[in-house]
């Protein structure tokens, strides 16, 4: 997985701060980004889209926006993407993705990321201090 960012740092405190890491999903490079606007907001979309200031788009995106995003593990198997979270990701209206995902919902009582480690998920990093601006504005 490698990690992408943003040239501009976020010491200057301007507008929303970004994070993204890249996944290969057979032929596919897919894009996991976080954006976080303020203290009460985070959004994590899962993208084909690699340029980290385009934000989650509902039209082609699979994204959560919540207060706090919970942990999140994903693993590639079989030319898919598997997702293993307490959060539901929104897939895209458009219904067009290049890979398919399949969400593992899990209620907060059955989640444990001991059982995601044993059932071979890896767990998505995406560290606040690795968060950067945007120097052009983000896609609505």
């Amino acid at each position: 997985m490698t990690q992408i960012n943003c040239n501009s740092n976020a010491v200057n405190g301007r507008g929303p701060l970004y994070s993204i890491s890249q996944v290969s999903v057979g032929q596919y490079s897919i894009y996991f980004k976080k954006e976080i606007r303020g203290r009460n907001y985070e959004g994590l979309s899962i993208s084909s889209d690699g340029d980290l200031c385009n934000g989650p788009s509902p039209e082609t995106d699979f994204f959560v926006n919540t207060e706090t995003i919970g942990k999140t593990f994903y693993k590639v198997e079989d030319n898919e993407l598997q997702i293993y979270s307490q959060n539901v990701f929104t897939p895209p209206k458009t219904g067009n993705f290049p890979v398919n995902i399949v969400q593992k919902g899990i209620s907060p009582i059955e989640y444990s990321e001991e059982n995601a480690i044993k059932l071979g998920y890896r767990e998505l990093l995406l560290p606040d201090d690795l968060l950067k601006t945007c120097d052009k504005p983000s896609k609505p």
